[in-house]
C-alpha cells in the first residue's frame, strides 16, 4: 500500500484540450467562469483608452483585445512602479493603478485567469499558432519560387543577350543601329565575296574541269561531221567577261531608308531651292509675243556664247531639275544628240539680282559661294548614285547566280560521277579498257585530280550559296527581307530588356512576401511564448491547489512547444 509521500509525488496529467472542461468538473473554476471573464474583458477595454501609455515603451506594443491576465498584472505592475505613493487613506491604490489593481484580482478570484489560459492554449495550438506557420512556409516556398525564377529570367536574359551579340557577329554587326550596320556591312562584305568567287572559278581546277566535261561530251556524245555543242555557256561567260563586282542598296531599299530618315540631303536642298526659285520676283516684263519657241532659239543661244542667250538669268528651279536627271550623261535622246544643250557650270551663273520679295533674304556674295559649292557636291552625289546604281553587279541578280549555279551542278555531277567510276573496284578492268581507246586528252584525269577539281567546283557553289552570302545579298535587294532581318535582330535585343524588366516586378514581389514573413514570424513567436508561459502558470497554480503535487499538461501542446 502507497504510503502519503508517494501518493503526494504522482504526477496529475491533464490533457490540454479537455483542462477548461477539467476544471470546472472538479469545480476549481465556477461553471459561469466565461460571463465573468466578459465582465472583466469589458472592464479592460474601458480601462485601456484611459491608460497613459507613455509611461513605459511596452504599453504601447498592446492592442485591446489581446490582453489578459498576463498583460493586465504586468500593466498593474509597471503603473505600481510608475506611481508608488497612489494610495488612500485606506491604503489601497487609486488612480489607474487602482483600476489595473482591481482587474487583476477579478481575474484571481476564484481562479477565472484559468479558464482563460485553458482557451487561449486550445485557440493557439489548434487555430493561431499551425496558421502562422503554415504562412510562414507559403512565404517561403513563394520566396524560393521567385529565387528560382529569378535565375531563370537571368539566364535567359543572358541568353538572350549572347543570341543578340552572336547574330551581329556573325553578320559583322556592332548593334547599335542594325539597319544602316546590315547594309554597310553587305555593301562592304560582298564585294570581297564575289571577288574570291571569280578568283575560284578563274582558278586551274575549274578550268581543266571545264575543258574536261567540253572534252568528254565532245568524245561520247558529238557525231561526226557536227558542230559541238556549247556546253556549260554562262560559266564561261562569267570566266572570259568577269561580271563587275560593285555593290549598291537597290533603288526599292534606297527609297524606304530615305523615307524613315524623314528627311534626305538632296530633299532637302532641292526643295529649299526651288522654293527660293519660285518666290523671287525676278521683275522683269516680256511680252508673250516676243518669245520664240522654236528650235532657232537654240541655235541663236549657240550664237551668243555664253550659252545664256540675250538674257544672263537662270531659272534655279531649271538647274536642279537638271541636276536631278540621273541620265544626264549614259541616256541622251536622239534630239538631245541632233540639238546639244549648252553646258552652263554654276559657276557662271550671275547672282547680281535684286530682290524685292521681303519673305526672300538677299544672297551676298559669301552665301552665293557657297550655294555653289552645294550645288556642285550634289551635282556629284547624284552622278556617283546614279552610276552606282546601274553598274550593280550581276551577281546581285538572282537570275545570274542561279544560271552560273545550273552549270556548277552540271560539272560538279559529272565529276561525282566520273570519281565514282573510277574508283568503283567492280568496274575497274572495263574502266581500263575504256580508257585506253579514249583520246589522249581524257586519259589524262586521275581520280586525284578529278578530286581536286571537284573540291574547287563544290567551293565556288558553297561560296555563292552560304546563307551569310544570300543574306547580304537580299539585304541590299529586297526591302521586305532587310525590315524583317532588322526586326529578328531587335526583338532579340527587346527580349533581354523585357526579362530585365521582369526582374523588377520580381523584386517588388520579393519585398512584398519579405515583409509578409516578417510579420508573421513575430507573431508566430509570441503566440508560442505566451502559450508556453501560460502552459507554465496552470501548472504551478493547479500544482498548489494540490499540495504541490506535479501536474502536467499533456497533448499536443508539448510537440508544438518543443518542435518550435
Amino acid at each position: 500500500m502507497q504510503n502519503q509521500d508517494d501518493i503526494r509525488n504522482l504526477p496529475i496529467d491533464i490533457a490540454f484540450a479537455r483542462l477548461g472542461e477539467w476544471l470546472v468538473d472538479r469545480k476549481r473554476i465556477p461553471v459561469d467562469w466565461r460571463k465573468r471573464l466578459t465582465a472583466v474583458t469589458a472592464k479592460i477595454s474601458a480601462s485601456f483608452a484611459l491608460l497613459p501609455k507613455d509611461i513605459d515603451p511596452y504599453l504601447h506594443t498592446l492592442d485591446v483585445e489581446g490582453i489578459g491576465y498576463l498583460e493586465a498584472k504586468k500593466i498593474y505592475e509597471i503603473l505600481l512602479k510608475a506611481t508608488p505613493e497612489s494610495r488612500n487613506i485606506f491604503g489601497r491604490l487609486s488612480g489607474d493603478s487602482g483600476v489595473w489593481e482591481a482587474i487583476v484580482r477579478a481575474y484571481e478570484k476564484e481562479y477565472i485567469f484559468l479558464g482563460e489560459a485553458a482557451q487561449i492554449m486550445v485557440q493557439n495550438v489548434n487555430y493561431e499558432i499551425p496558421y502562422h506557420k503554415k504562412q510562414i512556409q507559403k512565404t517561403q516556398q513563394q520566396l524560393a519560387e521567385l529565387e528560382r525564377k529569378e535565375a531563370d529570367i537571368k539566364r535567359n536574359a543572358a541568353l538572350s543577350a549572347s543570341k543578340y551579340v552572336e547574330a551581329c557577329q556573325e553578320l559583322g554587326l556592332q548593334g547599335i543601329n542594325v539597319r544602316s550596320e546590315l547594309l554597310e556591312t553587305a555593301t562592304k562584305s560582298l564585294p570581297s565575296t564575289f571577288s574570291r568567287i571569280l578568283e575560284v572559278l578563274n582558278g586551274d581546277s575549274v578550268s581543266r574541269a571545264i575543258e574536261f566535261y567540253s572534252d568528254f561530251v565532245k568524245d561520247a556524245h558529238t557525231e561526226k561531221n557536227k558542230t559541238v555543242a556549247v556546253v556549260l555557256p554562262n560559266l564561261r561567260s562569267a570566266r572570259e567577261r568577269p561580271p563587275l563586282i560593285d555593290v549598291s542598296v537597290s533603288p526599292e531599299v534606297l527609297e524606304v531608308m530615305n523615307a524613315q530618315a524623314g528627311h534626305n540631303g538632296l530633299s532637302q536642298i532641292t526643295i529649299e531651292t526651288d522654293i527660293a526659285a519660285d518666290g523671287i520676283d525676278w521683275d522683269i516684263t516680256l511680252d508673250s509675243s516676243q518669245i520664240d519657241w522654236d528650235i532657232g532659239t537654240v541655235e541663236e543661244t549657240e550664237e551668243n556664247g555664253n550659252g545664256l542667250g540675250p538674257y544672263e538669268i537662270v531659272n534655279a528651279s531649271d538647274i536642279m531639275s537638271s541636276l536631278r536627271n540621273d541620265d544626264v550623261k549614259s541616256h541622251r535622246t536622239s534630239k538631245d544628240e541632233e540639238f546639244p544643250a549648252p553646258e552652263v557650270s554654276v559657276s557662271e551663273i550671275s547672282w547680281d539680282i535684286s530682290v524685292e520679295n521681303p519673305q526672300v533674304s538677299v544672297i551676298e556674295e559669301d552665301s552665293s559661294q557657297n550655294n555653289d559649292a552645294e550645288l556642285q557636291s550634289l551635282q556629284n552625289n547624284l552622278t556617283a548614285d546614279s552610276v552606282a546604281i546601274h553598274e550593280r553587279s550581276p551577281l546581285l541578280e538572282t537570275e545570274y547566280r542561279n544560271k552560273i549555279l545550273d552549270d556548277l551542278f552540271e560539272v560538279k555531277a559529272f565529276l561525282n560521277q566520273r570519281l565514282i567510276e573510277l574508283r568503283n573496284e567492280g568496274t575497274t578492268s572495263l574502266q581500263h579498257q575504256v580508257q585506253a581507246v579514249a583520246p589522249l586528252v581524257l586519259q589524262q584525269y586521275s581520280s586525284d585530280i578529278i578530286q581536286r577539281m571537284l573540291s574547287d567546283v563544290s567551293s565556288s557553289i558553297s561560296l555563292l550559296t552560304n546563307r551569310k552570302t544570300r543574306d547580304m545579298i537580299m539585304i541590299l535587294n529586297s526591302k521586305r527581307f532587310l525590315d524583317r532581318l532588322v526586326k529578328t535582330l531587335e526583338e532579340k535585343k527587346l527580349q533581354e530588356a523585357k526579362l530585365k524588366d521582369g526582374l523588377t516586378d520580381l523584386s517588388t514581389r520579393r519585398m512584398e512576401l519579405q515583409n509578409s514573413m516578417s510579420s508573421s514570424w513575430p507573431k508566430q513567436e509570441a503566440a508560442l511564448a505566451k502559450t508556453r508561459e501560460l502552459k507554465e502558470l496552470c501548472e504551478s497554480t493547479l500544482s498548489s491547489m494540490f499540495d504541490g503535487r506535479p501536474v502536467n499538461i499533456i497533448g499536443e501542446i508539448n510537440t508544438l512547444l518543443i518542435s518550435s
